[in-house]
């Protein structure tokens, strides 16, 4: 892959077999070994950081042969994380190649999380990668408080929608900025 390819403000960092090696995490992956060749073929994915994602933890392309992460997932003290969310990347490329077809989080990736030590959560939970954290903008109802937060401003307008739980006559929004 060169660096032309590569969408803006994505940097690559090596490959999953040298960046399992700089982690201490090859251990982890040669458990799935056996489902060889779809493993050498995940080994040399490329890894790239993006710098432009907000709450997205990672990503995987097997069609492109790449796993895209967070950069904030290379902070200090953030190894647990970054760990967890390359494992789960290294996941969908090895049940995709290994079945030949996408497996999203279906029972053959959940099979290839266990298979790698992991818990095969879908969704994570990382508070420094929330929405909450990188809210620009904060819709709150009227009636219960609750807090809608975005990313980017949303398409639609504040008049034209209310809270899911309060309903159209008592969950009027009203718009907030973050701190």
């Amino acid at each position: 892959m060169s660096v032309e390819s590569l969408a803006r403000g994505h940097r690559r960092i090596g490959t999953v077999r040298e960046i399992a090696e700089r982690w201490g995490l090859s251990a982890r992956l040669s458990r799935a070994a056996k489902f060889d060749p779809a493993f050498r073929e995940m080994l040399d994915c490329a890894v790239v950081i993006s710098r432009r994602a907000r709450t997205l933890a990672g990503a995987a392309y097997t069609a492109e042969r790449r796993i895209v992460l967070n950069a904030a997932l290379l902070e200090q003290g953030c190894e647990k994380d970054r760990d967890a969310t390359f494992i789960h990347e290294c996941a969908h490329v090895l049940a995709d190649l290994a079945h030949n077809r996408s497996c999203r989080h279906g029972a053959r990736w959940r099979e290839m999380m266990r298979l790698l030590g992991e818990v095969p959560n879908v969704r994570h939970r990382i508070p420094y990668l929330s929405r909450e954290a990188h809210a620009k903008i904060i819709w709150r109802c009227a009636g219960c408080e609750r807090a809608y937060h975005y990313v980017r401003r949303p398409r639609r307008k504040i008049v034209d929608c209310y809270c899911a739980d309060c309903g159209p006559k008592h969950g009027r929004l009203r718009e907030e900025t973050p701190e």
